[in-house]
């Protein structure tokens, strides 16, 4: 195999693991969310908050990494 085929195959697995992860840390997140606003729970305003802006860029960041694994498939 020569050198930029592996390259290649190497980028394709990271991207691939980063996805994965992402995905994992969404559903979390998601769930997490789900739960603080079924408990109603004032005090927990500024994690919710915070649970919804990190929903938000990893949604981006997800589109981003499936956009570069389309790329190298």
């Amino acid at each position: 195999m020569d050198k930029t085929l592996r390259m290649a195959a190497t980028d394709f697995v990271a991207l691939t693991k980063a996805r994965s992860m992402l995905v994992i840390l969404l559903a979390t997140c998601r769930q997490t969310l789900l739960a603080l606003d079924a408990a109603g729970n004032a005090l927990d305003i500024d994690l919710t908050e915070d649970l919804r802006r990190m929903i938000a860029r990893s949604e981006t960041e997800l589109e981003t990494l499936n956009q570069k694994l389309k790329g190298t498939g």
